[in-house]
């Protein structure tokens, strides 16, 4: 390799952090969650997930890798404990986050978070007046609150 392309190759590696292209996973780090009932399409609330890692990013909207289902009374969240940057950086410095809409209706749920072969539980009971979290067994996550209020 000539000298002028080794430099370009040193500059290239150096360059790939601040561009966001080597991201590390972040399987160590501690979750916080909520589940709340936020109104984003008028006119009916909607019960959305918010789950928040430890780590500050240089983008608000960073994304925590992760696949979530829902099957019957169970809600369940597979992450990979990878973290991916935005396709728009929106320009705010904050944890990466997972922001889902769960189709969950008054009734009693699972909730499970699986992270590198750790499985966390826990039961979502959604009322006419409140969300409830009841705390099963805990690794990697913690909810930021037990009980969150429904929109009157």
């Amino acid at each position: 390799m000539t000298r002028p392309t080794a430099l370009l190759a040193v500059i290239a590696l150096a360059a790939m952090p601040a561009c966001r292209i080597l991201e590390a996973p972040a399987e160590d780090g501690l979750l916080t969650f909520e589940v709340r009932e936020v109104v984003w399409d008028l006119p009916s609330p909607q019960i959305v997930l918010f789950v928040s890692d430890d780590k500050i990013y240089p983008c608000l909207n960073y994304l925590i890798d992760n696949d979530l289902s829902v099957q019957n009374h169970s809600i369940r969240v597979a992450m990979s404990g990878a973290v991916r940057p935005p396709n728009v950086c929106l320009d705010a410095i904050g944890p990466a986050q997972i922001r889902s809409p769960l189709p969950v209706v008054e009734g009693k749920y699972t909730l499970e978070f699986t992270r590198a072969g750790l499985t966390d539980r826990y039961v979502l009971t959604v009322t006419a007046s409140a969300i409830q979290i009841t705390t099963l067994e805990t690794h990697f996550t913690h909810p930021n609150a037990l009980r969150f209020p429904r929109a009157a």
